[in-house]
């Protein structure tokens, strides 16, 4: 039977080095529209040059696109990474002329269209004496320019974020607009043509329940995995204070000059280290995985439980998992209070051996990873909290 559908349509503007995210983008697109598009009736349209543009001519390639692709479009998602593109005459790249159009429509009305900016902070996959420094340069200037012209960009590492970050942002701006309960005349309605690939079985298709307790169930080692890394940061603390006694009572002692005696006692707090470091990258390891795990069910149960009304059954469990998002966040900001703390305290250990600097070395990076982990949960548990205090009403 035929249904209607509310078209909203997504533009994508990026140089060449992220085309992994812009095909990432439209599997997380055609995966909502899997959801939405029967219950809701809303549908998200990506549109990108590749597929809705084609070959002619005029004033230079950039010019071709924009006389192609429609401006009307009502969500413009702007990547970036280490290239800038090439300038067009007007702008300087194709990506920053599509950036400036949508975002003169935005201010002549903010309604219009929502701009979505996100910026991969990752190594480049080239040598560095082959990378473009201008190139670099100019994208470095717009991200740190956009605050200036009242923009808020988001950065991930890896294409795992992005694709969680896309999901969570994109249902947040379909319930943005769910919210108004009005739809903007320039917004078509139609009847679609579901391609049979988009068909699902029901039987086979996973449920929001089961989304979030699988939430809970890669939550729950996550926090327990969070514990026995705060547990053994806590121990080599000790240690080191033991092992600084030590060398205390020793400079102060009859063996002062023994430099053998000196070496045997850094060489048992290099061992300590050492130890760290090797607890630490088997638990890291796991961390992500259960991390990635819980928080790609979580977002995918954000984007399912648009369908429910407040009242029901599965939205109250949303409402007490949320309370578990939060409680979630917290530990992760403690340990990286903790973990933070503990590095200053490492990096300034006096470099006395090889083998003591050697350590060192390695438990800082570690710990550095470590912090990088615990941030990147935070960031994603707070943009889950956001999407889901939206869906449940929370104060």
């Amino acid at each position: 039977m035929a249904r209607q559908e509310t078209i909203l349509t997504v533009f994508v503007a990026s140089p060449s080095d992220v085309d992994e995210e812009r095909n990432r983008l439209e599997e997380v697109i055609r995966e909502l529209n899997t959801a939405w598009s029967r219950e809701l009736g809303v549908r998200l349209d990506l549109v990108r040059w590749e597929t809705h543009a084609y070959p002619s001519f005029g004033e230079d390639a950039q010019a071709v696109i924009n006389d192609q692709i429609p401006d009307d479009f009502d969500i413009f998602v702007g990547l970036m990474w280490y290239r800038f593109g090439t300038p067009t005459g007007r702008a300087g790249s194709g990506t920053i002329e599509e950036f400036q159009r949508a975002k003169a429509r935005h201010e002549a009305d903010a309604n219009d269209v929502q701009l979505m900016i996100y910026f991969k902070d990752a190594p480049a996959p080239i040598a560095p004496s082959k990378l473009d420094h201008e190139q670099i340069a100019n994208v470095s200037k717009f991200r740190n320019g956009l605050g200036d012209e009242g923009g808020l960009y988001w950065s991930f590492q890896s294409i795992g974020d992005f694709e969680k970050l896309i999901r969570l942002h994109l249902t947040r701006q379909v319930q943005v607009w769910r919210s108004k309960n009005a739809v903007k005349s320039k917004v078509p309605t139609v009847e679609p043509v579901v391609p049979a690939e988009e068909s699902v079985d029901d039987e086979d298709e996973v449920g929001f329940i089961d989304l979030m307790e699988q939430f809970e169930d890669e939550f729950a080692t996550v926090t327990e995995i969070t514990e026995r890394i705060a547990a053994a940061t806590g121990e080599i603390g000790e240690k080191m204070s033991v092992r600084t006694a030590e060398a205390q009572d020793f400079s102060a002692g009859p063996d002062a000059k023994n430099r053998k005696a000196a070496k045997r006692l850094i060489a048992n707090a290099a061992s300590d280290m050492d130890q760290y470091v090797h607890r630490m990258k088997s638990e890291l390891p796991l961390f992500s995985q259960h991390l990635n795990d819980g928080m790609a069910a979580l977002t995918k149960a954000a984007a399912m439980s648009l369908e429910f009304d407040v009242d029901n059954e599965a939205l109250e469990q949303a409402k007490e998992n949320l309370e578990g998002i939060r409680t979630f966040r917290e530990t992760m900001a403690t340990v990286e209070g903790q973990i933070s703390e503990f590095k200053q305290s490492v990096a300034s250990f006096p470099r006395m051996t090889t083998v003591l600097n050697r350590s060192k070395r390695a438990m800082v990076n570690v710990i550095g990873q470590l912090e990088d982990e615990l941030r990147g949960a935070q960031v994603m548990a707070r943009e889950a909290e956001a999407s889901y205090d939206s869906i449940v009403g929370s104060d």
